[in-house]
C-alpha cells in the first residue's frame, strides 16, 4: 500500500536567501553581539554558582528550611540563564529562534518567581496569576511542539557559525553521523 504524501509544512525562506539580504558586516556584528552576550551569561552563571555556595553557608546557620529555599531559587535562576544560552546557540545553528526554547526560558523564570512568591507569603491572588500564566505557557509549548511548521524540513547549513572549539565541533558531527547510521 503506497504512502500518502504529507502536506508540505510552511517552510521559512532558505537560509542562503536570508544571508544575501544582509551585508556581511551586519551578520558579523550580530555574531559579535551574541557571542558577547553568551560570554556575559557564562560569567553570570559562574558568579551565580559562587553566590549560591556563599548563600548556602549563610542560610545553613539559619536552618535547613532557609538553606533549601535559597538553593531552590538560586538554582532555578541559573537554569533560566542556561535556557537563554540554549536559545542563542540555536539561533547560531538554525538562523531563527525556536518558540519552545523561548517558552522554556520564560517557564524557568516564572517557576523561580512562583517559588519566591510562595516563600514570601504573598496573597492568594498572586499565586493564581502566576499559575494561570504558567498553564498558558505550558499549553503554548505543547502546541508549538505538536504543530511545528518545519518538522519535515531539512536544515542546509548553520546561519551563523559560532566557531566552536575544534574537538566539540568534530564530536557534534560524529554524533550526527551515528544518529544517521553512518
Amino acid at each position: 500500500m503506497p504512502e500518502e504524501p504529507s502536506p508540505n509544512p510552511a517552510i521559512p525562506p532558505q537560509l542562503e536567501e536570508i544571508e544575501q539580504k544582509f551585508p556581511s558586516w551586519y551578520l558579523g556584528g550580530v555574531k559579535l553581539v551574541l557571542l558577547t552576550l553568551l560570554l556575559v551569561q557564562f560569567l553570570a552563571m559562574v558568579w551565580g554558582i559562587w553566590e549560591t555556595i556563599e548563600q548556602a553557608f549563610i542560610h545553613a546557620q539559619r536552618g535547613l528550611l532557609s538553606l533549601l529555599k535559597s538553593m531552590i531559587v538560586n538554582i532555578l535562576l541559573l537554569l533560566a540563564l542556561l535556557e537563554v544560552s540554549r536559545t542563542i546557540l540555536t539561533y547560531f545553528t538554525l538562523g531563527r529562534v525556536k518558540v519552545t526554547y523561548i517558552v522554556d526560558s520564560v517557564l524557568a523564570v516564572l517557576l523561580s518567581e512562583t517559588l519566591v512568591t510562595w516563600f514570601s507569603n504573598e496573597p492568594l491572588s498572586r499565586y493564581v496569576e502566576l499559575v494561570m500564566v504558567l498553564l498558558a505557557l505550558t499549553f503554548l509549548r505543547v502546541i508549538a511542539i505538536r504543530y511545528h511548521p518545519s518538522s519535515g524540513a531539512k536544515e542546509k547549513k548553520p546561519f551563523l557559525d559560532p566557531t566552536l572549539p575544534g574537538g566539540w565541533y568534530r564530536r557534534r558531527k560524529d554524533d550526527a553521523g551515528k544518529r544517521q547510521g553512518k
